[in-house]
């Protein structure tokens, strides 16, 4: 940060733990939540909202995942793209295939789809590390891609029946 916490005393150890711990940076985080829930909204036009923002929002998301799992954890993955294309063509043929359920219950379930994608690459990488997991990881970035790519293949397929 630019500037200095002088004159801000903290007189337990909760208040210096806390998440803004500082009276700007309080002030910051407020006046950006108001910005974003406020004048966003009524300011931006449909262009800007879908080009711009909502991308920002998904690789936001996708970035403070990779930062809990790498910054945190001290794990390198380079299969984060696998992960959140899963999420995205999960999501995707839900709202297609059933497209009366509410958005939030297909988010739900799409979330949980892909948990389980994420939990069959898990297990076997439970063990390993460095190199061995990142190559791991590395796997989980193909392999959803692949799959996306022969779905319409294997749907042909089964048009053209026996």
């Amino acid at each position: 940060m630019i500037y200095r916490e002088v004159g801000q005393f903290k007189t337990s150890y909760t208040a210096d733990e806390a998440i803004f711990p500082i009276r700007q940076d309080r002030w910051l985080a407020f006046a950006a939540l108001a910005i974003a829930y406020l004048v966003i909204p009524a300011v931006g036009s449909e262009y800007w909202l879908l080009t711009i923002m909502i991308p920002f929002l998904v690789y936001a998301l996708a970035a403070l995942g990779l930062n809990l799992l790498t910054g945190y954890a001290g794990q390198v993955s380079l299969g984060t793209g696998g992960f959140m294309a899963a999420g995205a063509f999960a999501t995707y043929k839900l709202t297609t295939s059933f497209p009366g359920i509410n958005i939030v219950v297909i988010l739900i379930i799409a979330g949980l789809l892909t948990a389980l994608i994420g939990v069959l690459f898990g297990f076997p990488s439970l063990r390993i590390k460095g190199f061995y997991l990142a190559v791991a990881t590395l796997a989980a970035q193909f392999l959803p891609h692949l799959g996306v790519q022969q779905i319409p293949v294997v749907l042909q397929l089964q048009r053209l029946g026996p």
